[in-house]
């Protein structure tokens, strides 16, 4: 193979791992509280809202306190309406504290990612 066609076929392998590692995967691009906010009162829910539809049975979050205690919250779910947003009721009044949500979520693509932020609630 001549060095001018092993070039060329590194190129286009390049390109396409490229190409293919760019591709659409889901980005959080809004959340409900927003991090770092410092929120006057509890949630009811927490919202994530992604750049493309997500996938109900492989989606979800674990909500921390300051302490790194779980705390409880309603099965997660994708809002019908939009299926680019993730929601999680809240099962109970958040007390004052520092909380920090843990996500986990699969797109339409089957690419897994994951994240995190956190917000205060002060009363």
């Amino acid at each position: 193979m001549s060095l001018r066609t092993s070039m060329i076929a590194l190129t286009l392998i390049a390109g396409e791992f490229f190409a293919t590692s760019c591709y659409a995967h889901p980005k959080l691009t809004a959340a409900d509280p927003p991090a770092d906010a410092v929120v006057s009162s509890s949630p009811k829910e927490i919202r994530l809202t992604f750049n493309e539809s997500l996938t109900a049975k492989f989606s979800g979050i674990e909500l921390t306190d300051q302490r790194g205690q779980q705390v409880k919250t309603g099965a997660a779910t994708i809002d019908p309406v939009d299926k680019k947003h993730l929601v999680i009721p809240l099962s109970t009044p958040l007390p004052e504290g520092t909380y920090t949500i843990t996500w986990h979520v699969v797109g339409a693509d089957t690419h897994r990612v994951q994240g995190q932020h956190s917000f205060t609630v002060k009363h």
